[in-house]
């Protein structure tokens, strides 16, 4: 079609041939050009040449010379028309840089005001759509001046059709324009108002500013909208915001490239863009005639920075940065954006309006792609470094509040007068109320990680009932409150389910219950709510007759740190944790729970949890620390471990359990280990000589196809580590220093289904890790279930292996050795958190978390402050030992 249309010859456009009322026609070809004139319409002719249309005029010669871009001219071309039936319009673009137009002897319409002087020229830029006189014959005359732009002349060809479809496609240009002027002024102030939540995130602050400034590219350039809606903008302002819109969205557009991905980009490179930027930007306080001249230059700025942008952009996306997928896929259309906008400027092609606002779109919808994906990851990071502070803190509390519990305890059995009595009690009632609080921060932040499990174990419902009952009855009759529970006898005795998470749901419900009631009962009552084959519904009602809760406050009662009233939290205490635990802890199982409630008049929580239906018998159980089950036989457990002290200590401690514990002190004599006999149970050390724990797995799971339990004993007790030890094939996940009590629970979890595992504790054992200040003998015997021979026997392995270790940390330090430094340390982490050693420990996490950085390195000084605390620690455990063995003797 663009073949068959005719351009114009000798001054003459003969359209008589084409359907023009279906065919927009270019008005191009050879038009008459009378140079450094302004001819009107009826003047007598007067020299003039024929030259092509649209030419500038730094590319014309007149009379075979060339003419200056600063100067006017006036086009004249007559155009032939075929008989039509639409009303012809003529679409006019922007020329340099003022024009007038005469149709048939009459004045159409003006872009500025044409002159012959710069005094007499006003410049202007806009485009138009204009109505032509009903005729056979159109007799054209375009007047064009420029005294103020480097580029002088035609820019554009005038677009001659119906006037109805051209302006049709004019609308559409110009909303299309305004639309997309509306989504990256909001997109601009979206990000920029999440930069105001997040400063330290700089990319969604130049993203902003991006969008702003290149906002001004959509609808103050090409078709101009903004001119259009507002003439009356001097074209020197308007010139200068379309050039510095321009220099600095390219300079926002690399500083937010370099927040992005700041270890993809080399910041000399942002660097310079980001001057020059700023140096084409300072130009526009020269006049017009010079800062439009760099231009050209800065376009080639401009492709080299897309180029580089999509090499950034590959980089991180080979590299997984966040988002970085997006942000390639963004460059792709940010190229075939930029080269259809430079195809219009260099007049090579012609792109669809609606193609370039579809690219536009795309490619800004990329980006927020790109920035909403930045905000979630950093969202999550951050509640991952909030959950994994919790949880530090929480155990940091704990050790030193441990201690005091205990050593309260302690001092309760010394002699003391009545006020010394009364103190101490204070202190354990306070230390009880802040360790529920910890508690409850570190179950929070458990069961947001997804790190809370839930164990599918028999248990018998009425046996547990029944031990709160006679745990919480003391507490409500010290307050004269009667505790009444009811068990349904249609209730099975024994189900399959969580013990302990029920027992600490019930808990807390009672003990809000008993703490809110002042007079009255508190009734806990459990039925049969329903039943299937292989389920049932247990529905338990736990109601008092304590002070209620307000209508309004009950909606909320089940949400973080909301409790009744703010005379609640004051006079009774509390934090607001515990119900949301709660109804966190029924969820997690299948269940629900609702709460009512009348102020003065009392509160009934009901809830449901499905239990699973079993046959197994099940003796009374003790659910405060342990099970006694009859008959009970004992497993053979495979103790990978390279240290000799946590040999020792595993294989006690198995002892007491009533099991057998074999060492293997690498991952390749486990391996032949379980080539020899069948084991029950491995507990797997992670750190190991010849082969670690993760490839030890990998081979029983891959090469013996053994499916024999394993679990995962190591000192680093993150989420990572967990998420890493289940992908190797392990089974579970138990931190070292380890407890008794948590052992006993794994044993009996993966504990073959024919062997029941569950000795008699009296006193659960618990390793030491709890000692607040230096080594303290009598402490480590207490944490040993008062075995003195074993606490020895512990205390000279340390003795007798830590000198040659400190040895080897001096001179992997003097040789620069990392690996082996990094090495030693954790291999001491697990005895020194055994025998209590908590400044040790501290120091021993700092280095260690040093070596295991991006970039480690070996701070000399903190490494020699260690030993020196490790050695001056061995000479008191000397000291200790020594003494002990006197006693022992003189006894």
């Amino acid at each position: 079609m663009a073949a068959a249309t005719p351009t114009a010859q000798r001054g003459v456009l003969d359209l008589r041939g084409i359907d023009v009322d279906r065919r927009k026609i270019i008005l191009d070809g050879q038009w008459k050009w009378y140079w450094h004139q302004l001819r009107t319409p009826g003047q007598p002719e007067s020299s003039f040449e024929y030259i092509a249309f649209p030419k500038l005029w730094s590319a014309s010669e007149w009379r075979g010379k060339p003419v200056s871009s600063q100067g006017y001219a006036t086009y004249a071309l007559t155009v032939l028309l075929p008989p039509h039936e639409e009303r012809m319009g003529l679409e006019l673009g922007t020329q340099y840089t003022a024009y007038k137009l005469f149709v048939n002897g009459e004045e159409i319409t003006e872009d500025g005001q044409p002159g012959t002087t710069p005094a007499t020229t006003t410049p202007y830029w806009s485009t138009q759509l204009v109505m032509l006189p009903e005729a056979d014959t159109l007799q054209i005359l375009f007047q064009i001046a420029n005294f103020d732009h480097s580029k002088g002349g035609p820019n554009e060809a005038p677009r001659l059709g119906g006037v109805n479809a051209l302006r049709g496609q004019r609308y559409t240009a110009l909303a299309l324009d305004i639309l997309l002027t509306g989504c990256l002024f909001m997109s601009g102030l979206f990000f920029l108002g999440l930069f105001s939540f997040n400063r330290y995130d700089r990319s969604m602050l130049y993203f902003g500013l991006f969008c702003l400034l290149y906002n001004y590219r959509v609808i103050g350039v090409d078709t101009y909208a903004l001119h259009v809606l507002f003439p009356n903008i001097p074209w020197l302002v308007t010139t200068r915001l379309e050039y510095g819109s321009l220099y600095l969205s390219i300079a926002a557009f690399g500083l937010y490239t370099q927040a992005l991905y700041p270890k993809d980009t080399h910041k000399w490179f942002v660097r310079a863009v980001y001057g020059l930027c700023l140096l084409f930007t300072a130009t526009l306080a020269l006049p017009s005639l010079v800062f439009t001249r760099f231009m050209p230059f800065f376009l080639v700025l401009s492709v080299l920075c897309i180029a580089y942008v999509v090499y950034v952009y590959w980089l991180a996306a080979r590299r997984a940065r966040p988002g970085a997928t997006y942000s390639l896929m963004s460059t792709v259309v940010l190229m075939v954006v930029f080269s259809m906008l430079l195809g219009n400027y260099l007049h090579v092609l012609n792109a669809p309006r609606l193609l370039l606002t579809a690219g536009y779109m795309t490619f800004f919808f990329f980006q927020s792609l790109v920035l909403s994906y930045r905000f979630g990851f950093i969202i999550n990071e951050a509640r991952r470094t909030e959950k994994q502070f919790l949880a530090n803190m929480s155990h940091e509390i704990r050790t030193p509040l441990n201690a005091i519990l205990g050593f309260s305890s302690m001092l309760e059995t010394t002699p003391l007068d009545k006020e010394q009595q009364e103190a101490v009690g204070f202190i354990r009632s306070a230390g009880r109320n802040l360790l529920t609080i910890v508690n409850d921060i570190l179950d929070i932040s458990k069961i947001e990680a997804g790190m809370l499990s839930l164990e599918l174990i028999p248990f018998s419902l009425s046996g547990l009932v029944d031990s709160l009952r006679t745990m919480m009855n003391p507490v409500a009759c010290e307050k004269g409150l009667q505790l009444i529970v009811e068990t349904d006898p249609m209730l099975p005795n024994v189900v399959q389910g969580d013990p302990t998470r029920l027992t600490q749901i019930l808990l807390n419900l009672l003990s809000n219950a008993i703490k809110f009631t002042k007079q009255g009962r508190v009734t806990v009552t459990m039925q049969l709510a329903s039943e299937t084959d292989d389920t049932i519904q247990v529905r338990i009602v736990v109601q008092d007759t304590g002070i209620g809760i307000d209508s309004d406050a009950l909606q909320h009662i089940f949400e973080r740190f909301r409790q009744a009233s703010d005379f609640t939290t004051r006079y009774y205490g509390g934090t607001g944790l515990g119900l949301n635990i709660v109804r966190s802890l029924i969820e997690m199982q299948g269940g629900w729970i609702k709460a009512d409630s009348k102020p003065g008049e009392g509160s009934r929580f009901t809830l449901e949890i499905p239990y699973q239906k079993t046959d197994e018998k099940v003796a009374s159980a003790d659910w405060s620390e342990a099970v006694q089950l009859a008959d009970a036989e004992p497993l053979t457990i495979l103790i990978a471990e390279d240290n000799m002290m946590n040999q020792k200590l595993a294989v006690q401690v198995l002892k007491r359990l009533g099991h057998v514990g074999v060492v293997a002190e690498n991952g390749q004599r486990a391996i032949e280990l379980l080539q020899q006999q069948p084991f029950d149970l491995v507990l797997m050390d992670i750190q190991m000589p010849v082969l670690d724990g993760y490839t030890t797995t990998q081979h029983i799971r891959s090469v013996l196809h053994s499916q024999v339990p394993i679990i995962a004993m190591t000192a680093h007790a993150l989420a990572s580590e967990r998420e890493r030890c289940l992908q190797a094939g392990m089974n579970d996940f138990l931190p070292k220093p380890f407890q008794i009590n948590e052992l006993q629970r794994i044993i009996r979890k993966y504990a073959p289904s024919s062997v029941q595992s569950a000795p008699v504790i009296t006193q659960p054992m618990a390793i030491a890790h709890n000692q607040p200040t230096n080594f303290s003998f009598d402490y480590l015997v207490q944490s040993l279930d008062d075995d003195l021979p074993f606490a020895i026997e512990l205390l000279d392995l340390f003795l007798m292996q830590t000198p040659g270790e400190i040895d080897q940390i001096r001179q992997a330090l003097a040789q620069g050795d990392v690996s082996t430094i990094k090495y030693v340390l954790h291999a001491q982490k697990g005895p020194i958190q055994t025998l209590g050693l908590t400044k040790t420990v501290a120091e021993n996490k700092a280095i260690e978390a040093i070596l295991t950085s991006d970039k480690p390195t070996i701070d000399q000084a903190l490494v020699e402050q260690y030993l020196c605390t490790l050695e001056a620690e061995l000479a008191v455990i000397k000291t200790s030992v020594a003494e002990k063995r006197n006693h022992i003797v003189t006894e």
